[in-house]
């Protein structure tokens, strides 16, 4: 029988499903070594999405721990990740030249091949990339991203998988990836068929997620049709939202008659580790999931529903979860079935939460809605509904995105270097562009994850109140408040000093015309002066909010009286960014 080889997914996947990122790098190091020895294909680490968190909530250099690890696991490659369109944040925001210098530093630091996490909609894109780390000696494993919806036929993953095969020369296998957790055993015969069919004889390697309990039988149907590497999270990090474990799939393949060179004791042994931390620092461990049909419908991934939850917890309306989760489904088929996974679970899950909320379907359009169905995320997989179109349409909104290229997407390093410090290395750019404003800082406390609040009974707010949530993305938690947009989609709010509230406990009173944050994030650009007159709407100020680029605009016209904020700096809810008056 054949033999069956496993990717590591314990230091990646499973720690961002159970434990948002927040493993650190001493909690692997003292591992390292006895990982080394198991005998897996590639042990899998955090990529770029994850190096904001790395360095905003752990105060550790991501590129640090991909050089720690390189020299510790002397046998197993390491494998990295990647987007095609942007590496930290999701609004296709990153230029080229820095992609291109993050593969090569990625490489030069230690690692051996990639995982490119996009869907592979633009192959002109996906290409232009993967020959840069296949020149650079690495490994380039792409994805096809399992998704459950009338469009999503076994004939389209076989076109899926077709195109993959017209760039056989850059691609050294094909990753299914079921990050839902929503393939049964019966699905994952068809698709697998249908990759197989179409796809040149590339190797596949199979990683399914354990929502709705079902990856590990998904996983023997998996073998059973040729496919030979499977991926895999030690125990204490495996099940509920997370992957199957190693030690069980190896059982059932021996069971099967399948071979693996894994060895258990070392397995034996770096479960124990991982179990020890977990008991120390109170971070939660997988148990198997229980089967919800509902979840076949909404298809939000694990961490997502625990971020739902905790959003609705925040103000108290926990009760309206179901209600979310049913307009999830509604919006999701309204915009043509996107597939939920970043960062179209972000896109259909925040209109949805703000369709609900607001009480008004679609009174508030996101703009990455609206560049969805402009098609800058890539070709739709079936129409949008023609009355949601319509409605996008008729924003002014959507005229500014005609024709939209992100800012400095072809920009040099060169120029890039001299607008953020030619003193800087490689490794040191690439984090000051990809993570403005935050430096790491040697021996500074590590952010705490939040506490989760006790429910309390639910209410209803006043329409006139903004939401407030407080969203958890990748790891990193961001208070935010929802109001009703002009053109950007983070209005600045402007009270007058008569409308200040009447609060003893107020530090102090605020000025004419405060135009006040109603999210935190980092100030990117300041696109007005002290002096300038302008209109009602006009753009003051954009910063980075939830790893996306959020404009506030002047709530209404007068003049700059006073700049309160400088680019670069951490705002926070309800800080004071300018006076208009």
């Amino acid at each position: 029988m054949d033999k069956i080889n496993f990717v590591d997914q314990t230091l990646r996947d499973a720690q961002q499903s159970l434990w948002g990122y927040m493993m650190r790098t001493d909690m692997v190091t003292p591992i390292a070594e006895v990982m080394d020895q198991v005998g897996y294909k590639a042990i899998a680490t955090v990529g770029s999405q994850a190096f904001t968190v790395l360095v905003r909530n752990l105060n550790e250099d991501p590129w640090e721990r991909i050089k720690v690890l390189s020299r510790l696991l002397r046998k197993t490659p390491l494998r990295g990740s990647y987007q095609t369109g942007s590496l930290s944040t999701f609004d296709l925001s990153t230029p080229r030249d820095i992609i291109t210098l993050w593969i090569k530093r990625s490489i030069a630091n230690g690692i051996k091949s990639f995982w490119v996490c996009d869907w592979q909609d633009n192959m002109e894109r996906f290409v232009y990339f993967a020959r840069i780390a296949k020149a650079e000696g690495a490994g380039v494993i792409t994805t096809v991203g399992y998704s459950l919806s009338p469009a999503h036929t076994d004939e389209y993953w076989g076109r899926k998988a077709g195109l993959i095969s017209e760039t056989k020369d850059y691609v050294d296998a094909i990753m299914i990836e079921d990050g839902g957790g929503l393939l049964t055993p019966e699905a994952t015969c068809r698709l697998i068929s249908a990759i197989q069919k179409n796809c040149d004889g590339i190797p596949i390697e199979f990683h399914a997620h354990c929502n709705s309990g079902l990856a590990p039988l998904c996983y023997l149907e998996a073998v059973k049709l040729g496919v030979t590497t499977l991926h895999t999270a030690i125990s204490p990090l495996a099940n509920g939202t997370s992957l199957p474990s190693a030690e069980t799939v190896l059982k059932n393949v021996r069971r099967l008659g399948f071979t693996s060179d894994l060895d258990e004791d070392a397995l034996a042994t770096v479960s124990r580790h991982f179990r020890k931390i977990a008991e120390n620092e109170g971070l939660p461990m997988g148990v198997p999931a229980e089967y919800d049909l509902f979840h076949f419908e909404h298809q939000v991934p694990g961490g997502m529903m625990t971020n739902f939850t905790r959003q609705l917890r925040e103000v108290k309306m926990e009760d309206r979860l179901d209600e979310i989760l049913e307009e999830i489904v509604r919006v999701r088929k309204e915009l043509g079935y996107p597939v939920m996974g970043t960062p179209f679970s972000q896109i259909v899950g925040v209109q949805a939460m703000e369709n609900v909320i607001s009480g008004k379907r679609y009174g508030r359009i996101t703009d990455e809605v609206i560049k969805y169905s402009l098609g800058y995320y890539g070709e739709l997989i079936a129409p949008m509904d023609q009355n949601i179109l319509d409605k996008i349409m008729n924003l002014p909104r959507r005229k500014e995105f005609l024709d939209w290229e992100s800012d400095g997407y072809d920009k040099s390093i060169e120029a890039l270097r001299a607008e953020n410090g030619p003193e800087l290395s490689d490794d040191e750019l690439l984090l000051k562009i990809l993570i403005p404003g935050k430096a790491v800082k040697p021996g500074a406390p590590v952010k705490a994850s939040p506490p989760d609040l006790k429910t309390s009974a639910p209410y209803n707010p006043p329409s006139e109140f903004p939401a407030e949530y407080s969203v958890d993305v990748d790891g990193e938690v961001f208070n935010v408040k929802v109001t009703p947009v002009m053109k950007g989609d983070g209005k600045g709010k402007a009270i007058e000093a008569a409308e200040a509230p009447n609060n003893a406990n107020a530090s102090k009173a605020l000025p004419a015309g405060a135009v006040i944050s109603e999210m935190p994030g980092m100030i990117l650009s300041i696109e007005v002066k002290v002096g300038d007159k302008i209109e009602e709407g006009d753009l003051l100020v954009v910063i980075e909010s939830m790893k996306m680029k959020r404009l506030f605009n002047s709530p209404h016209s007068g003049e700059v009286k006073e700049i309160m904020t400088s680019e670069g700096e951490t705002i926070d809810i309800e800080d004071i960014l300018m006076v208009v008056a």
